[in-house]
């Protein structure tokens, strides 16, 4: 997977997760840290990206815990972030 790739896989997950409601505060909070941390990795220099896309490693994993039986489609989109990071050694 490319860079291009990736960027138009996060702003997918991003505009998913923008739709996500009904959540209590601590959701609340990790989706703002997503969604922030996936137009920061868009956004970032080739320098920025490792520190930016672990941590957003790190939220995803924490989001597909949490969201996996209420919004299943934005977890599956989060599984391919983590993958797509993955594989391209971000």
């Amino acid at each position: 997977m490319d860079k291009q790739q990736l960027h138009n896989r996060l702003e997918q997950l991003h505009g998913e997760l923008q739709q996500i409601e009904s959540v209590d505060e601590g959701e609340q909070q990790l989706l703002q840290k997503l969604m922030s941390d996936i137009k920061k990795l868009i956004e970032a220099g080739e320098s920025d990206h490792h520190h930016v896309s672990d941590r957003l490693g790190e939220g995803l994993k924490e989001g597909i815990e949490l969201f996996e039986a209420s919004h299943p489609q934005a977890t599956m989109l989060m599984g391919q972030a983590i993958d797509a990071l993955a594989k391209m050694g971000i």
